[in-house]
């Protein structure tokens, strides 16, 4: 075999080596846009994970990562008590549009398993950029009643049409509520 047939052979398992690398990275990328399409909501409730310092209980971290917007949401009250209200931190995180412009009002619904729903929440951001923190209170009585009671099996709070979403549920059953 001459030296310049051993040549055109290296190049050509160099070329076909280089062709397959490119083409694992577009199959790779087309997996990843497919399932940032699909709804992906991930509860944080495994205690290995996180734990609180209030009553060791699981994370009540939920993230959803639906549309161009990943949204987490981490019920506070459990981590640490707030007198009167119910606290919701959230994280919002994306690459296209600067979320400190974003706005929650009519956005924002809570509700409990005896279907009691509040629709007017404080909320605020923190940051600016593509990654900021919100807040959401929600008053523990509304017209002297509480919110929660013993027979309450879950509250959830539904975030609407934010980052091309129509609506993302965040639920936390009674584990979370004690």
């Amino acid at each position: 075999m001459t030296k310049k047939t051993k040549r055109i052979i290296v190049i050509a398992v160099l070329f076909a080596f280089v062709v397959s690398s490119l083409y694992a990275q577009v199959i790779i990328s087309q997996q990843k846009k497919q399932s940032n399409t699909q709804t992906k909501t991930t509860y944080r409730q495994d205690s290995k994970q996180s734990t609180s310092s209030k009553n060791n209980s699981p994370d009540p971290l939920i993230i959803n990562s639906e549309g161009f917007i990943t949204i987490g949401v981490r019920y506070l009250n459990p981590i640490k008590d707030d007198k009167d209200n119910l606290v919701f931190e959230v994280f919002l995180d994306n690459h296209q549009i600067d979320l400190s412009t974003l706005n929650f009002n009519g956005k924002v619904l809570f509700s409990t398993s005896e279907g009691i729903k509040v629709n007017n929440a404080k909320w605020w951001i923190e940051g600016s950029g593509h990654h900021v923190m919100a807040f959401i209170k929600i008053p523990k009585k509304i017209n002297g009643k509480n919110l929660i009671t013993p027979k309450t099996k879950y509250i959830q709070l539904e975030l609407q049409n934010i980052g091309g979403v129509k609506l993302r549920i965040y639920r936390w059953d009674k584990k979370f509520l004690n």
